[in-house]
């Protein structure tokens, strides 16, 4: 299992499970740097978590399925997403994210890309 695989199991407990939350946070290197989907990028763990928080408190529910390759400078994931927002509405989408890795396994870079979203 990649680190990238870790990232979407944890993502899909972190909103209710605190402890993987944490996990999540913590396969990101101290520098690290993600690039959201038409957001501006955000650089260090403190401001990752802040991230990943206000992204979970957005969402009531989803359901993930993702397939992991490596790549010649990490790794990329082909995922497609259906959810629930907290007003109720439903949506769904399909993207990529693409990771580079750290010698000590962690994510230092990540962007994610959207690709269909209804």
């Amino acid at each position: 299992m990649t680190v990238l695989d870790q990232y979407f199991e944890l993502s899909d407990r972190a909103r209710e499970d605190d402890k993987a939350f944490h996990e999540l946070v913590e396969l990101f290197a101290e520098e690290a740097e993600v690039q959201p989907a038409g957001a501006r990028k955000v650089v260090g763990k403190n401001a990752i978590s802040q991230l990943y928080r206000q992204f979970f408190q957005t969402y009531s529910g989803m359901q993930r399925v993702w397939t992991t390759r490596r790549t010649e400078n990490g790794l990329e994931a082909i995922w497609a997403i259906a959810g629930k927002r907290d007003s109720g509405e439903l949506f769904a989408m399909q993207g990529r994210h693409i990771a580079e890795v750290d010698a000590q396994g962690k994510i230092y870079a990540l962007e994610v890309h959207v690709s269909k979203a209804n």
